[in-house]
């Protein structure tokens, strides 16, 4: 089943396992910003275990694929301590900058929680 959800500044198709993001082409304002955030979700994969990771990306940031997780219940959103979370820095960021506090921000994959969102 094929689905396709739409943020601000880019749409993300969800195909079996894998969630495909493209920018959005509502405004060529919205286009670059949706490029930058596909360019910043590239740069920072694998670079930290909460986040999840990148497994192709096309050159200026055209569309990213990443696996798709499934998404966090509201029972497990709310449960979550977001702060703790996010909070610890990897030496080059600060997680707290990238997460946005959304239930659609965060899924399990591999037994784990991660970011699916983070190219904000």
């Amino acid at each position: 089943m094929i689905s396709i959800k739409y943020g601000s500044t880019r749409s993300t198709v969800l195909i079996g396992q894998y969630a495909l993001k493209f920018p959005s082409t509502v405004e060529y304002r919205l286009f670059l910003l949706g490029l930058l955030g596909n360019l910043q979700e590239k740069r920072f994969s694998g670079s930290d275990p909460r986040l999840c990771p990148v497994i192709f990306s096309m050159p200026l940031g055209l569309m990213n694929i990443m696996p798709r997780a499934q998404m966090l219940s509201r029972d497990e959103f709310f449960a979550l301590d977001y702060k703790a979370f996010v909070d610890s820095s990897n030496g080059h960021y600060l997680l707290s900058d990238m997460a946005e506090r959304k239930m659609d921000t965060f899924g399990w994959l591999n037994g784990r929680i991660v970011v699916v969102d983070y190219g904000s």
